[in-house]
């Protein structure tokens, strides 16, 4: 049973009924508001301190969330929250280079696919000892290079 499955509770009778649990609702409710582009960044903060966590990388998801908050968050237990941490684009570089050595090949992973990543990043990245994150360091390296050729050769860059 997840955060948003209600219990089903057998009363006396033969029919059962659905209870809903506050809890269920309190989880769906912070998630809807970390997803929330319009939330702001004092309630994400709140949100992230004080909640599970699916509710923590939603905030880290969020554009509005302020780089304290995300270094805040960088030091969760969860990878998958140090993930979202690495792909969001407000995470200061300090934060971004502690990410670049972190334990789960899923974070490094992350940071490897984002396209805001640092070349030098990038390249140290393409040398990690998990194929997958060197593969995709390599590939997020060319699409930023080709994406750069091509501004250039509109002449937008």
């Amino acid at each position: 049973m997840n955060a948003l499955t209600p219990n089903i509770v057998a009363p006396s009778s033969d029919k059962c009924r659905i209870e809903a649990h506050p809890w269920n609702t309190f989880t769906a409710t912070r998630n809807r508001m970390a997803s929330n582009c319009a939330s702001s960044p004092s309630l994400l903060s709140k949100l992230a301190g004080r909640s599970d966590y699916s509710v923590q990388a939603r905030v880290a998801e969020n554009d509005s969330t302020d780089s304290a908050t995300l270094e805040r968050l960088s030091l969760s237990d969860s990878s998958e929250v140090r993930a979202a941490v690495a792909q969001n684009e407000h995470t200061l570089r300090s934060t971004v280079l502690t990410l670049a050595e972190d334990l789960s090949s899923d974070v490094r992973y992350a940071l490897a696919e984002n396209a805001g990543t640092n070349m030098a990043l990038l390249e140290l990245l393409s040398l990690d000892e998990n194929p997958y994150v060197q593969g995709r360091a390599i590939r997020t390296k060319a699409r930023v290079l080709a994406d750069e050729a091509y501004l250039t050769a509109c002449g937008r860059a």
